[in-house]
C-alpha cells in the first residue's frame, strides 16, 4: 500500500511539474491592472490589460502581440460639467507588411466594455476628458 501511495504522489507531482513547465512555455504573457485619472481629474479609467507574443515578422524577427482589455471603464467624475470621460488608446498596428501608428483611438466613452486585439505593439491606454459633442481629447494622462 505504501508503494502505491508513493507512486501516486510521484505521478501527481510529475503531472503538476509538466503543467508548470507547460505554462512557463507560454511565459511572456503579462497582465496589468490600471487605474488613472485625466490631468483635470474629471475622468477616470480602469480595467485590466493583458498581452502576449502571438508571432513574429519573418523578415525582421520583430514580435507581434495579441491580448485583451477586460472591464475597461471610462467614468465621468464630474457629471453635468459638459465634459465626458474617454479611455483612448495609442499603438502601432501591423497591416499589409508595415507598422502604422494609431493615436487618440477612442475605445470607451462614459461606460465599460471588453475586447481583444492582435498584431499590435506599444499599446498605451490614456485617461482623457472630451467636451461633449466634440472629438478633441483634453488633459490626457497615460495609465501605463
Amino acid at each position: 500500500m505504501t508503494l502505491v501511495v508513493k507512486r501516486t504522489l510521484l505521478g501527481a507531482s510529475a503531472a503538476a511539474s509538466a503543467l508548470v513547465i507547460g505554462l512557463a512555455g507560454t511565459a511572456g504573457a503579462a497582465t496589468i491592472g490600471f487605474n488613472k485619472t485625466s490631468g483635470s481629474g474629471k475622468a477616470e479609467i480602469s480595467g485590466t490589460y493583458e498581452y502576449h507574443v502571438s508571432g513574429e515578422i519573418p523578415e525582421t524577427k520583430e514580435k507581434l502581440y495579441a491580448g485583451s482589455f477586460k472591464g475597461a471603464t471610462a467614468k465621468d467624475k464630474v457629471a453635468g460639467d459638459g465634459y465626458e470621460a474617454v479611455l483612448a488608446l495609442s499603438y502601432q498596428d501591423f497591416r499589409n507588411g508595415a507598422w502604422y501608428p494609431v493615436k487618440n483611438y477612442v475605445a470607451v466613452v462614459n461606460g465599460s466594455k471588453s475586447w481583444t486585439f492582435k498584431n499590435k505593439k506599444e499599446v498605451k491606454a490614456w485617461a482623457c476628458d472630451r467636451k461633449v459633442g466634440t472629438t478633441k481629447l483634453l488633459n490626457c494622462r497615460a495609465a501605463f
